[in-house]
């Protein structure tokens, strides 16, 4: 007998004196070897069990079947047509975006029509080229079509560009890196009115001040100030910190947030005639990152000025997130019909009706006496303003690194049957040279001044 073999009858007779069971029933080898390949296999492919999949839409590769050009509207069996391929790089970073232009496709010239509204361009592009940040991109929508009727981008031609917006240098208005800083209060408020039956007026108390979030300000550590009861249309208006981060922890549980979330089309490729990136809300690791995710206080969560766009046309709207449309149509040499936009698509409908006048009435209140307010002071002097409904939500964060500041604002106008959506985000050096708010409301002016007197009923801008 080996020495092997006797050590192993030794420790077996131990085993046997102490009242255990014997080695080979005390050790499961087979069951230990079982769990330790279930390990491996999850830490292999785990990431793709795991990840939710989202099912990628045909609008976000951006091919579209042709269609007949008669008035029937029907379908014609006409080789697809690939919109992206028809605009040149960098066609709205330029001074001035035609609203037609030609374009080669196989080969070919065709026409391509555009929704875009010539003045409202033309005033987008010279605002962001008179202010000169280092990064500035907008989107002008019609909220009940989806009709795109301004979109510039701009890159400062002598200043470096921050690394981490490198990849939106082509249009920065599809570019969805941007952080989206407070404009995720939106999706906040949202839930806690439609989950949770919050109002305007539903209090928390704050202490401290609203611009910062201490673990003391959530509870999270023992309070250092008193408290005062803050409403939610006060924090929504005035960016409470504090507010929306009690919201995150003690009011919302994870599963409301990001279901309100993907309601609002996060984490969801976005339907659109140009490939657009998607909007990142990403799972947080403890309670202070979930007051963090919930007020705005991180670079992690992203959004694209098209999306906040649309996210901000939901109280003009009348609750619905419209599929964004820019090309009209295409057609070829001979004035056949290769491709006509799409009827009106709705995409989402988060809110209740009750939910939705809520919403308006904190937007309303960021335009009125909130961090909007003087931004938008200088309409007064537009006749007829004050029946105009005018609301938004400002943000404002540093880039990862302090590579430059981030500054957000995204709104409506409407009056009748003429309503508008601006999106504005603009990234500023060591000087801030405008506020985002300012050039949004530069743009609703801008339609007011566009519009015909039918539609406003004789509202028109001063000369």
């Amino acid at each position: 007998m080996s020495a092997d073999n006797n050590y192993l009858t030794i420790l077996r007779s131990r085993f046997s004196r102490a009242g255990l069971p014997d080695g080979r029933r005390f050790f499961p080898w087979r069951s230990i070897l079982l769990v330790v390949f279930l390990l491996f296999a999850v830490l292999l492919f785990g990431r793709s069990w795991l990840r939710p999949t989202v099912e990628k839409s045909a609008a976000s590769v951006t091919v579209v079947p042709a269609v007949a050009g008669g008035g029937d509207g029907k379908q014609a069996a006409a080789a697809d047509l690939c919109l992206a391929t028809l605009f040149p790089a960098g066609f709205f970073t330029r001074r001035e975006v035609p609203p037609a232009f030609t374009a080669d496709c196989r080969g070919e010239p065709v026409e391509v029509s555009l929704t875009i509204e010539p003045a409202v361009q033309q005033r987008l592009s010279v605002l962001l080229r008179r202010y000169r940040p280092l990064v500035g991109a907008g989107v002008v929508l019609d909220p009940e079509t989806g009709d795109v009727l301004a979109m510039a981008s701009y890159q400062h031609p002598q200043q470096p560009l921050p690394p981490v917006l490198a990849r939106g240098r082509d249009n920065f208005c599809l570019y969805a890196g941007f952080p989206a800083a407070s404009l995720i209060k939106i999706v906040s408020a949202a839930a806690a009115l439609e989950k949770k039956g919050y109002t305007a007026s539903r209090t928390l108390p704050v202490s401290g001040r609203f611009h910062t979030l201490y673990k003391h300000q959530l509870g999270l550590k023992k309070p250092r100030f008193r408290s005062r009861p803050v409403s939610l249309e006060k924090a929504f208006s005035l960016s409470v910190n504090p507010f929306f981060g009690q919201l995150g922890i003690k009011v919302l549980s994870e599963r409301d947030l990001f279901v309100t979330a993907r309601n609002f089309l996060f984490n969801v490729p976005l339907e659109f005639d140009l490939p657009v990136g998607v909007s990142r809300l990403l799972v947080p690791r403890d309670d202070y990152a979930r007051a963090e995710l919930a007020c705005g206080f991180n670079t992690a969560t992203t959004i694209s000025p098209l999306h906040a766009a649309l996210v901000a046309a939901l109280p003009a709207a009348d609750g619905r997130m419209m599929r964004p449309r820019l090309v009209r149509q295409v057609t070829d040499q001979g004035g056949k019909t290769l491709y006509r936009q799409p009827d009106p698509e709705v995409l989402a409908r988060p809110l209740s009706a009750r939910s939705l006048q809520q919403l308006r009435r904190l937007m309303r209140a960021t335009v009125r006496y909130g961090t909007a307010r003087k931004s938008f002071a200088h309409l007064h002097r537009v006749r007829g303003w004050r029946q105009w409904e005018l609301g938004g939500k400002t943000g404002s964060i540093d880039l990862p690194g302090r590579e430059g500041r981030c500054e957000w604002f995204a709104g409506y106008g409407r009056h009748g049957e003429r309503r508008v959506a601006v999106a504005l985000v603009l990234v500023h050096g060591e000087r801030r040279t405008i506020s985002s708010a300012y050039v949004a409301a530069e743009m609703i002016r801008q339609v007011i001044r566009s519009s015909r007197p039918r539609q406003l009923a004789g509202l028109v801008a001063g000369r």
